[in-house]
């Protein structure tokens, strides 16, 4: 496994190398970082032989946290596709859980020519749509600096607390307000106007998106993850492969 960084801004990238095209790119949710989140599942046998992606996003893990940046999804984005521009990948096949998926579709909107193939495991679709979100963006950035992580990390499972720890507040806190806001279009109508093959994965604990019929009729495919909440890749990994799987082949 490689780990290269990126100017500007720096992503810290972790990278498991391979021999055939497209590359397969891993974006991470809300406080969380790239290995943590899809390290298991990257390097299971299923993906052998394909290049692996897998950033930290600006504020989270090892990844540069600049404190004049507003940290909107389309910021988010544009960082990820200077990544993948410096290192000449275009058409990946790009995979996002929560804000991940979130960005993931604004960058296969604004950079069409980045983005073969998108997966996207519970985005946020709608502006204000999330629970952990719309708890942080509540408070003033000042209260979350001196707080409102502390509490944060106090509730969290141990999992989510080890990496809300090495994420900076002031970007955590901006971009909960950023995912809040959404971007212009919304990401459901960024979604559903995309014309490269899209699936919709979904924990069978969480349930269906209420969006899922207008959704399907705009041309994205669903899956379940069977015995699985949000956090999917932790709860069903396997179930999660095959769904990736499933979605490579769309």
């Amino acid at each position: 496994m490689r780990v290269f960084s990126e100017q500007p801004p720096r992503l810290r990238t972790f990278v498991v190398p391979g021999n055939s095209d497209p590359a397969l790119v891993f974006l991470h949710g809300l406080g969380s970082a790239g290995v943590p989140a899809f390290g298991a599942l990257a390097v299971d046998p299923a993906f052998e032989g394909r290049t692996r992606v897998l950033p930290d996003l600006l504020g989270c893990g090892y990844s540069d946290r600049p404190h004049h940046l507003g940290y909107s999804l389309d910021d988010h984005a544009a960082a990820v596709a200077d990544l993948l521009d410096r290192q000449h990948l275009t058409s990946v096949d790009l995979v996002g859980h929560s804000l991940g998926g979130s960005i993931a579709v604004v960058l296969a909107y604004r950079r069409p020519d980045l983005v073969g193939r998108l997966i996207v495991l519970e985005p946020n679709l709608l502006p204000w749509d999330g629970t952990a979100s719309v708890d942080i963006a509540r408070q003033s950035e000042a209260r979350f600096v001196q707080s409102g992580l502390a509490a944060l990390i106090a509730d969290a499972d141990p999992e989510w607390a080890s990496t809300l720890r090495i994420t900076d507040p002031v970007a955590l806190h901006r971009t909960a307000v950023g995912l809040c806001v959404g971007p212009e279009p919304t990401v459901q109508s960024m979604l559903e106007s995309l014309t490269v093959p899209r699936s919709f994965v979904y924990g069978e604990r969480t349930g269906a998106p209420s969006q899922e019929h207008r959704l399907a009729s705009a041309g994205v495919h669903f899956a379940w993850i069977a015995d699985a909440g949000h956090v999917m890749m932790a709860d069903n990994r396997e179930g999660v492969v095959e769904a990736l799987r499933a979605g490579l082949l769309l």
